[in-house]
């Protein structure tokens, strides 16, 4: 099949190196579209409309399968329009899943090179329990952490202590001392009066936006606190491209 990426991550270059070692063949430029069977549109970037318009999605193929980082709605609406496949890459369970080993081994790697004490015998409160808190829990736990999971129901706090990590309500937060919070929810999870709760740990948020709390505040705390975007992007660039390469591989192929 012969394809095309429309690149602003790195992470995209290897995603393309993993589908020319499977056989597929790529465009240099997007001179001749109605060639293509696949494109891959940016990742987190916009989608240009002034040069990918109305003139452009014409010249396709009826067959072509559209990829895009994050969902957007300009490109699901001329999908859906002309009756292609439509596929987000970064709403997938599986991605989300994969990502979370790079994710959680820059957290890691964060916390070792910017502070002064061992991951071991830290106390360690991550806010989010699901695919990447989960991960990054058992991964912090198995170096020797005491870690925490911050929960709202009771089967999130059943999902903890089946892992081994001890469940804490956000109402009882004043009632432990962190050394680091972690978080993993793309929602205000602490004001700022709780986080004067938490007696000053390093705050150091994952999420995407709107963030879990005040990192302009949290910084009046603890200087070290740290906003992490992206981090399989960053740090781990070959491993996540190749996740991305292995989703795109599959959806193809099942064409």
């Amino acid at each position: 099949m012969h394809g095309y990426f429309i690149k602003d991550d790195k992470r995209l270059h290897y995603a393309e190196e993993y589908l020319k070692d499977q056989g597929f063949t790529f465009a240099e430029a997007l001179a001749a579209p109605e060639a293509l069977d696949f494109i891959v549109f940016p990742l987190f970037g916009k989608v240009d409309t002034a040069e990918y318009n109305d003139s452009f999605f014409s010249r396709l193929k009826k067959e072509i399968i559209v990829f895009s980082g994050v969902s957007n709605d300009y490109l699901a609406g001329q999908c859906q329009t002309r009756g292609w496949p439509y596929y987000p890459i970064m709403i997938e369970e599986g991605i989300k899943a994969k990502n979370a080993i790079p994710t959680s081994e820059g957290v890691i790697a964060h916390l070792l090179y910017h502070r002064n004490k061992t991951i071991f015998g830290s106390s360690i409160l991550v806010s989010g329990y699901g695919i990447v808190g989960s991960d990054l829990a058992g991964r912090l736990q198995a170096l020797g952490a005491q870690v925490y999971a911050l929960v709202r129901n009771s089967t999130k706090e059943s999902y903890a202590w089946r892992g081994g990590i001890t469940p804490v309500y956000l109402q009882d937060i004043g009632k432990h001392r962190f050394d680091v919070v972690i978080n993993t929810v793309p929602a205000e999870v602490f004001t700022n009066g709780m986080l004067d709760q938490l007696k000053g740990a390093m705050m150091v948020e994952i999420a995407s936006a709107p963030y879990g709390f005040s990192m302009e505040y949290a910084k009046t705390l603890n200087p070290d606190s740290v906003l992490l975007p992206g981090i399989p992007g960053k740090l781990a660039v070959k491993s996540a491209g190749e996740i991305l390469g292995q989703y795109i591989y599959q959806k193809l192929s099942l064409s």
